[in-house]
């Protein structure tokens, strides 16, 4: 057969029904980016997490005989009572046993009785019990006696990359499973003030959307690796709803560290340092003690035999720096010293009679009242 008819047999016959299929095949492979994957891999073990509690509410009530006859003079009397409310937020399951790491302040509320659900992306429904907090790092753990939970896996916070890919996963405004994509903005950040009732600190921010329900969810890498544990985002104004691209994760590493002290002692050991007392400076304690500045937590007291004494800390000291963290107020260096685990140690940097000293502080865990005073 010539090449000119071979030529157009190609062109007018078997190109045209070739064509269409194989461009086809295109799109749909160039649909499966690495978000799509990433997405698949991660969003199975991610569930949605649902709090209810009760609330001390007051009733308004009439007296019923003053109300028909007297209706214009008849007063309101308020009646204590109690009122379901149900709060929600997102959680990862990390185990196969069904334990689910979420914020702490998605399960809040503590001491009221309450009951805790999950739901998972393919429908399924359990109760959840609270087991600990890591109060310093606004992290909590739930456990579900459930089978056959699909685990999340978790990666290497240590190991991101600014402008890398990240994937926030979650159930804003209780809307179900909700994927929304950025990039990784920036890392280690810290916030020196309390936000509510918690101290940030080495955070992960991105400007993948994180609105009021992704708490507890996971921020992702490309690779479906969960990164970090969504927190709270910044608006820039007292209105804390509504995304503007500024929010932050608590990297996945820290998450790590509380994971295995539930892991191996089925509870958070709270660590104790035997500083039984630290206080803000004010322009007299700074004028009085001739500091330099306001910066640090004055030392009110030391427990004997406790690690701060072995460290060689006094009262009156002035805690000015935790290993490479510098010490700004009481509140900081409480909430420093509590993110440490049991058995771990920490440089002190601190000013006693005008020079700075350091000392090494090996964290315990804490006694209880009576042996604390023993």
């Amino acid at each position: 057969m010539p090449w000119t008819s071979l030529f157009f047999l190609y062109f007018f016959w078997w190109g045209p029904l070739c064509s269409p299929a194989s461009g086809a095949d295109e799109i749909a492979q160039s649909r499966r980016t690495a978000v799509v994957r990433a997405v698949e891999l991660a969003e199975p073990s991610v569930v949605s997490v649902h709090v209810t509690y009760r609330q001390q509410v007051l009733y308004r009530s009439r007296d019923p005989f003053m109300e028909f006859f007297f209706p214009l003079l008849s007063p309101y009397n308020l009646i204590p009572g109690e009122q379901e409310r149900t709060s929600s937020g997102s959680g990862l399951i990390v185990s196969k046993s069904g334990f689910i790491l979420t914020n702490d302040h998605v399960v809040g509320l503590r001491d009221n009785p309450y009951k805790i659900s999950i739901s998972l992306p393919d429908g399924r429904s359990y109760e959840a019990k609270y087991i600990d907090t890591y109060i310093s790092y606004d992290l909590a753990i739930l456990k579900a006696e459930a089978s056959d939970l699909p685990v999340a896996r978790l990666g290497n916070s240590d190991d991101i990359l600014v402008g890398e890919w990240a994937v926030a996963i979650g159930n804003p405004f209780d809307l179900g499973p909700t994927v929304s994509v950025g990039v990784v903005s920036a890392v280690n950040r810290d916030f020196s003030e309390p936000q509510g009732n918690y101290y940030y600190r080495d955070l992960i921010q991105t400007d993948a959307p994180i609105n009021p329900g992704n708490s507890g969810g996971p921020l992702v890498n490309a690779l479906g690796e969960v990164i970090g544990i969504n927190s709270f985002i910044y608006t820039g104004s007292e209105y804390s709803i509504g995304s503007i691209g500024i929010g932050f994760a608590i990297p996945i590493s820290t998450a790590r560290s509380f994971l295995q002290e539930i892991e191996l002692h089925g509870k958070v050991r709270r660590p104790w340092s035997g500083i039984l007392g630290l206080k803000n400076l004010t322009a007299t304690l700074v004028k009085y003690l001739d500091l330099p500045s306001a910066d640090g937590a004055l030392v009110l007291q030391v427990a004997p035999e406790s690690p701060a004494k072995l460290a060689g800390l006094e009262r009156g000291d002035v805690i000015v720096r935790i290993d490479q963290e510098k010490v700004r107020s009481a509140e900081e260096a409480k909430s420093l010293l509590q993110g440490f685990r049991v058995g771990e140690s920490c440089e002190l940097t601190f000013l006693r009679e005008g020079k700075t000293r350091t000392c090494r502080l090996r964290l315990a865990e804490m006694p209880s009242a009576r042996q604390r005073w023993d």
